[in-house]
């Protein structure tokens, strides 16, 4: 995992002092210390997010480093800093890309405070969703938002439809890495190729866990990721992006709500919030 650079939180600060100027915070409604902290958190949770993943599915992680960077910052106020901030939010980030059931522990790094984040009910909610897919691949009516990295287990074929009669547009070696746009109805996966809906392949055959052969040395040199496959090899193997085109279906998403208890300053704060899933599979703490 890479770290935001200084650099970079250093100039997204002076960007923010350099808006409010000379003006006296205390005076000013609208630059107290707690706002400053939501617009810096916001900021700076995009270059969070821009260290989480790759692909276009897990760049999404853009969207949520913003808007947790701003949700954490205005739940905790001035009890944390921006660092702070980031890495709380990059924790919650990964609690939920893992689903976890348990409570996680945070301290940080340089200032001694401490939070501890307690999942709490899950529940679903139907919303329509725009995704795109190739003219190749049959459309389906609903599915289940997924958007997350899946792994081949064996050699897997993706075909035009969820069905083992759709016809073959590509393979999957082991190993090989996807982001999985969805899940429909009758259990088969949407493989997607820089959020493009390319073909699918039956669930069991794929696992958001990495195999564990993918580890020998024989095995990683044949693993290959779709999203950062070439796009001339991509069309060879029949993952052609040249015909795409959008459509809106039925998608169920998932909320979480999420409890904070952070220690700070000598001082405890207790927070509740819920986290849904964006039109791209994204997390939002709302």
């Amino acid at each position: 995992m890479r770290y935001v650079k200084p650099f970079l939180i250093g100039s997204i600060t002076a960007a923010i002092l350099s808006v409010s100027g000379c003006a006296n915070l205390a005076q000013n409604e609208y630059l107290n210390k707690e706002n400053i902290g939501t617009a810096v958190g916001t900021l700076a949770g995009i270059a969070l997010g821009s260290q989480i993943g790759g692909g276009s599915g897990r760049t999404a992680a853009m969207l949520v480093g913003a808007l947790a960077g701003g949700a954490l910052g205005k739940v905790i106020g001035s009890h944390l800093d921006e660092r702070d901030r980031q890495s709380l939010a990059l924790q919650t980030q990964r609690m939920l890309e893992q689903n976890s059931t348990q409570s996680v522990q945070w301290t940080s790094e340089h200032s001694g405070a401490t939070a501890t984040i307690t999942p709490g009910a899950t529940t679903t909610q139907t919303k329509a969703v725009q995704v795109k897919r190739t003219n190749q691949v049959q459309a389906v009516p609903n599915m289940t938002l997924l958007n997350q990295t899946y792994y081949a287990q064996k050699s897997s074929n993706v075909r035009s439809s969820p069905s083992t009669s759709g016809s073959r547009v590509g393979s999957l070696m082991p190993g090989s890495s996807f982001t999985a746009v969805g899940r429909t109805d009758n259990n088969w996966i949407m493989v997607g190729r820089k959020g493009v809906t390319v073909g699918y392949v039956y669930a069991p055959l794929v696992s958001p866990n990495a195999p564990a052969q993918k580890a020998q040395a024989n095995q990683a040199l044949a693993a290959t990721d779709l999203d950062s496959m070439p796009d001339a090899v991509a069309k060879q193997q029949g993952f052609d992006l040249d015909s795409v085109q959008m459509e809106t279906v039925s998608a169920q998403t998932a909320c979480k709500t999420l409890n904070y208890k952070v220690t700070a300053k000598g001082a405890t704060e207790q927070q509740q919030v819920k986290a849904c899933q964006a039109d791209d599979g994204a997390w939002e703490l709302i």
